[in-house]
């Protein structure tokens, strides 16, 4: 942690104190009326927005709403809670992370039951790639939480707090996991729950690790208050546990990857030296989608059905999919 005490050092007169941090972080401070307010009408904003552009299919609405959600806002204050001991913003704002996921998600199945109609969930790919976190994702919430955290403690860098709140995926997830909620698919929905919980978790570990480089917890220390290391504890436990469902989520993907592969390679074969060619190989859901395209029938589909069982498990569904719409269960 060396290196990153010298870069927020570096900043000298740059750093923000932690009168400052607490006062952004916290709603127990301050000007309390506006400060909730404005979380209040930004997050239902911000929730309408994700979950209309999930919905839609709308890469830039998904984007706004990131900008516009302030959920990192308590996050981030459990972070700083727990390195200067202060049980009160503690609670308050995990309170506060409790009271904005809940309307977040109902937000989301508001929504998407008027609206989920539009296009079918598990074939969503707003909805798909929120649904399977690796640990991949953990690491990346991680780096995303250090640049962010970093971002609070530097006054000179805080510019990049946009961009920040671009690469951390709170708000969407959410709206997924109401979204599926709604329309009954709780493994698509636990799934983004989880995404959820990695991001906010690596969140709070950044926070702590950058906050207590900053020097805050000793700033604490000297006006008597005594860092939580219960609360240390606790979230090094949750992250763990995390580390699970995340691992055998890992290695679901990469074995679907190698079944989409062997479909792909068995499909090639399927059309070779005929008319009929393969579109596309994906995954669907838990789905191997294999789309072709050719004048007339297409070919004997017995010997594409041995040769991609071969590889792939029969539990697991795969279709051929005509472009006259005719669909084969293989």
């Amino acid at each position: 942690m060396g290196w990153l005490t010298r870069a927020i050092d570096a900043g000298g007169e740059y750093r923000n104190p932690l009168n400052d941090i607490e006062d952004g972080l916290f709603l127990t401070t301050g000007a309390r009326r506006a400060k909730t307010s404005q979380f209040w009408v930004l997050l239902v904003l911000a929730s309408m927005i994700a979950a209309g552009g999930v919905v839609g299919d709308s890469t830039p609405a998904v984007i706004g709403a990131m900008i516009v959600a302030p959920l990192a806002t308590p996050i981030y204050g459990v972070a700083l809670a727990t390195v200067t001991g202060s049980r009160r913003d503690l609670l308050a704002s995990l309170l506060l992370l409790v009271e904005g996921v809940a309307v977040n998600i109902l937000v989301g199945v508001l929504i998407g039951a008027f609206t989920v109609s539009r296009m079918p969930v598990y074939i969503n790919p707003q909805i798909i790639g929120r649904t399977a976190p690796t640990l991949l994702d953990l690491g990346v919430a991680t780096t995303v939480g250090v640049a962010g955290s970093f971002a609070l403690v530097r006054r000179d860098v805080s510019n990049i707090l946009a961009g920040v709140a671009i690469a951390i995926s709170l708000v969407p997830v959410l709206a997924v996991v109401g979204i599926t909620l709604g329309s009954g698919r709780l493994d698509l929905a636990w799934g983004a729950f989880i995404l959820f919980l990695t991001n906010a978790a690596a969140i709070i570990v950044a926070g702590v690790v950058v906050f207590t480089a900053a020097g805050y917890e000793q700033v604490a220390r000297e006006r008597g208050r005594h860092p939580r290391r219960r609360a240390k504890i606790l979230i090094a436990v949750f992250v763990i546990a995390l580390l699970i469902p995340l691992s055998l989520a890992s290695l679901r993907t990469l074995r679907y990857e190698q079944w989409t592969n062997a479909a792909g390679d068995a499909a090639a074969q399927w059309v070779k030296g005929t008319d009929w060619k393969v579109e596309y190989v994906k995954q669907e859901g838990g789905d191997i989608v294999i789309t072709a395209i050719g004048p007339g029938d297409p070919p004997p589909i017995e010997g594409l059905r041995r040769a991609v069982r071969r590889n792939v498990p029969s539990p697991i569904g795969v279709r051929v999919v005509e472009d006259s719409g005719n669909t084969t269960e293989l």
